[in-house]
């Protein structure tokens, strides 16, 4: 027999910190769940009001208005409801940081250049904000080094289920971090050390990327002579170049299969950001941004992606003084794909605040949704498998009491791999 179950309120962030709501679960449903009576907003697809989505195996098998449901289906009345797909924060140092007695493992604090740092070995699934951000409809997000050092690591998408960080990741690297501003030079010019002004941070990476071209080509060169040694035995074996480990991460960037992901606000230093991946021929996405509708004509025609926000930075901070919240709007005008982002853990239920923000200020509703879903799953490159509701993407859904971007409206369920939470 079929069996049908009623939509309820969510679980409150309270008991999810008491309770230790746990992220231990497969992330494939074995099981086939329906979803009927909801509106779909399926992001690509436009809405579908009283719609059927059905899960199995971890992904969604079908959806639409006139579906039929499979016998045995565990059915799930959600009339009234709202179903989209996962909310994606762009930006965020959840699962490796936590209350202040605890401390962070996302900011190594030693040297300006960090780009073998990796974001995987600091994820820890256990930590108490995972199941925070799920409750708040979040279902991936990208898990980010701090941007404290001007080259601080590499980052990885997660899904917040899973036992283990291999099984939270989704994709690793999705590229290596780069922070331009104050942040670097303050911290490194009170220690005596470069990088101490801007002009000395711009000279570090530039020596930096210049380093990691000469490390490939030597790269190259051993293995054309070690290919030459096994065709011909008389043929001396070439030693192999001592390992380095910094420009060994900087070489899916410097070979242009990688993005730098630049954290920059201020107007001057994503001019910067722009002038150096362009001298290199570096693939770029723009971190923050709060000045970035200013140089959006430039872009749109070098094709780059903004991490817009987080909303509420432009009063901690001087550099984004000059930011201003129709951003979104302004970016969104212009053609400039942009996605929405918490920062942190001290924001860790923001995300939809950040698009309902951006609404206000002229955004538009549509434009909103895809900031917060497909345009992240866009831009770091797993649009095949999250971002819109469609037949064979992943299974990670939210399902609201009313209008997502409604203010009122609070998460009802969430389905990672089809498994609810």
């Amino acid at each position: 027999m079929t069996r049908r179950w009623r939509l309820f309120s969510p679980i409150p962030v309270c008991c999810a910190l008491c309770c230790g709501v746990s992220s231990a679960r497969a992330l494939a449903q074995d099981e086939t769940v329906a979803l009927r009576g909801a509106r779909l907003l399926t992001i690509t697809q436009g809405v579908i009001d009283n719609g059927v989505l059905v899960m199995s195996g971890g992904r969604i098998t079908a959806i639409g208005a006139q579906v039929s449901i499979p016998t045995g289906a565990r059915v799930i009345d959600v009339a009234g409801g709202t179903v989209m797909p996962g909310l994606i924060d762009g930006f965020t140092n959840l699962g490796t940081a936590d209350i202040p007695s605890l401390g962070r493992d996302d900011d190594e604090a030693t040297d300006p250049v960090t780009p073998h740092l990796r974001i995987t070995d600091a994820l820890n699934p256990d930590n108490r904000f995972v199941p925070v951000a799920r409750n708040s409809g979040v279902t991936a997000a990208l898990c980010a080094p701090a941007e404290g050092n001007l080259l601080s690591g590499q980052s990885a998408l997660i899904r917040l289920a899973g036992t283990s960080p291999e099984e939270m990741v989704l994709s690793t690297p999705v590229g290596t971090h780069v922070s331009l501003g104050e942040a670097a030079k303050t911290r490194y010019g009170q220690k005596g050390r470069a990088p101490m002004t801007r002009m000395g941070a711009a000279a570090l990476l530039r020596q930096t990327f210049v380093n990691a071209k000469g490390y490939a080509d030597k790269l190259a060169i051993y293995e054309r002579k070690l290919a030459a040694h096994e065709a011909d035995a008389a043929e001396r074996e070439p030693p192999r170049p001592e390992r380095d480990l910094k420009l060994e991460a900087l070489l899916p960037v410097v070979a242009g299969q990688k993005p730098l992901i630049v954290g920059a606000d201020r107007f001057d230093d994503i001019y910067t950001a722009l002038r150096i991946t362009a001298e290199f021929d570096l693939p770029i996405i723009l971190n923050r941004g709060a000045e970035a509708h200013r140089l959006a004509s430039e872009l749109v025609e070098r094709d780059i992606a903004v991490i817009w926000g987080p909303v509420g930075a432009s009063y901690q901070e001087l550099e984004s003084e000059r930011g201003t919240p129709a951003t979104p709007a302004l970016l969104s005008q212009a053609g400039v794909r942009f996605a929405f982002q918490t920062g942190s853990i001290e924001n860790v239920t923001g995300l939809l605040h950040q698009a309902r923000s951006a609404i206000i200020y002229g955004l538009p509703y549509e434009e909103a949704l895809k900031a917060l879903t497909l345009y992240p799953a866009q831009i770091f490159g797993v649009a095949d498998r999250l971002g819109s509701l469609e037949v064979g993407k992943l299974a990670d859904i939210v399902v609201f009491d009313g209008d997502p971007l409604e203010e009122l409206s609070k998460v009802a369920m969430v389905f990672i791999g089809g498994k609810r939470f």
